[in-house]
C-alpha cells in the first residue's frame, strides 16, 4: 500500500513549453527561455531543468536537467529543489544517491513545499539517505497532510493503522484513508506548499 502512496506524489508534474508550436516557433521560446535561464531568471531555470527532464522542445537529458535544476535550487527554489531531489533518489546522474535527495529534499521541505514534505517523510520511512525514523517520517508526512495532499494523507492512514511514529488508531487511520480517497488528485502535492515549518 505504502509502495503505491509513495509514488502518487514523488514524480512531478511537467510543464511544457506549448507544445502545439511548430519547431520554428519552439526553438525560439527555448533560445528565449535559455537566454533568461543564463541571465539568472529562477523560473526560467527551473522551465529549462523541465524541458530537459521530459524531453520538451529538446532532447530528454536528466545530466542537463539537474544542471538547471540545480542552478535554481541554489537560488532557493522549492520545485526546483524537489525536483533535483528527485533525479538523486532515482539516481539519473549515475546511480541513486538518497543521501543528497534527502538534503535537497529537506531544503525544500523546509520552505513549505507539500511533495518534499512527503517525499522527504518516505525516505525516514525506508531509511533511505538518513536514518531510518518513523517519527520523523509522521512528522513530514504530516506536514504534507495538513497542506492537503493526498497521498500524505493516505500515508498517515497508514502509519496511524500501523503505530509507526504515531499511536496506533485504527478509527484515524480509516478517517484520513477516507478522505485521502475524496481528494484523489496526486497533481495536488505539486501544487501546494504549507506554512514554513
Amino acid at each position: 500500500m505504502l509502495a503505491c502512496v509513495t509514488v502518487l506524489c514523488i514524480s512531478t508534474s511537467a510543464q511544457t513549453l506549448n507544445s502545439g508550436s511548430s519547431p520554428e516557433k519552439l526553438n525560439d521560446q527555448l533560445t528565449a527561455l535559455s537566454k533568461k535561464a543564463l541571465d539568472g531568471n529562477t523560473g526560467a531555470q527551473l522551465r529549462m531543468g523541465l524541458a530537459f527532464e521530459f524531453g520538451q522542445g529538446v532532447d530528454r537529458d536528466l545530466d542537463q536537467a539537474m544542471h538547471w535544476y540545480r542552478m535554481a535550487a541554489d537560488r532557493g527554489d522549492p520545485v526546483a529543489q524537489t525536483d533535483l531531489a528527485y533525479l538523486y533518489e532515482i539516481g539519473a546522474a549515475d546511480s541513486p544517491n538518497p543521501a543528497e535527495a534527502a538534503k535537497w529534499y529537506l531544503r525544500a521541505a523546509v520552505s513549505g513545499f507539500a511533495r518534499a514534505q512527503f517525499n522527504l517523510g518516505t525516505l525516514y520511512l525506508r531509511g533511505a539517505g538518513v536514518e531510518r525514523s518513523d517519527e520523523d517520517a509522521a512528522h513530514w508526512i504530516s506536514e504534507a497532510a495538513d497542506a492537503g495532499c493526498p497521498s500524505a494523507v493516505a500515508a498517515m492512514g497508514y502509519l496511524y493503522a500501523n503505530g509507526k511514529g504515531v499511536p496506533r488508531d485504527e478509527e484515524r487511520a480509516r478517517k484520513l484513508k477516507q478522505k485521502a480517497a475524496k481528494k484523489n488528485d496526486p497533481r495536488l502535492c505539486s501544487s501546494l506548499s504549507g506554512p514554513s515549518s
